[in-house]
């Protein structure tokens, strides 16, 4: 017999925890805009879904991250999204890669140094770790991590981000209705 499944959220969170990866993109990409536009999602029920989405991929809070900067050895920052939205801003440090560079990227770079992956909301770059983790290889599996929230957590908590050397107000909102989950002052 089937558990109960109250809600709408929860029927998503259950549906996601056990469909397969282009399922869970599907009804992500469907869901979450659809609750942004009705003004019934937040990012940290964004966050959940991401979580249910990929069970097996380790987080790091956006805190944790700072903290971690302030260390020796810095983790490495990679930024999953489109050249187009990496050139709006990025992280502090960060390089940017996609699909295979991801991995020969992290291949090149000490093998204790962290590895933190992120994208606008952490699904891409949630998306990322999973496939890396997957490859079986202990020199870069036991050392990533997703940034939970990804860079709209990390602007919104009024962290800076950047468009090369310089300090900017603003992140690439990824779509208008993604773009809700960013604080007003920083979409362009």
């Amino acid at each position: 017999m089937r558990p109960l499944i109250r809600s709408p959220r929860h029927r998503l969170t259950a549906l996601l925890a056990t469909a397969g990866p282009r399922r869970r993109l599907v009804a992500l990409l469907l869901a979450a805009p659809l609750a942004l536009h009705c003004g019934g999602s937040s990012m940290s029920q964004l966050k959940a879904l991401v979580r249910a989405s990929f069970p097996g991929v380790p987080q790091m809070s956006v805190e944790e991250l700072d903290r971690r900067l302030g260390e020796d050895p810095q983790p490495l920052l990679i930024d999953v999204r489109e050249p187009f939205e990496y050139e709006v801003s990025h992280l502090p440090g960060a390089v940017h890669a996609q699909g295979k560079d991801i991995a020969e990227v992290i291949a090149e770079v000490e093998p204790e140094r962290p590895v933190v992956l992120y994208c606008s909301v952490g699904y891409r770059s949630s998306a990322a770790v999973a496939d890396l983790i997957q490859l079986n290889d202990p020199e870069i599996g036991n050392r990533v991590w997703n940034l939970e929230g990804s860079i709209f957590e990390w602007a919104n908590s009024g962290r800076p981000v950047y468009q090369g050397p310089e300090e900017v107000d603003r992140v690439h909102p990824y779509g208008e209705q993604w773009g809700r989950l960013l604080e007003p002052h920083l979409r362009p």
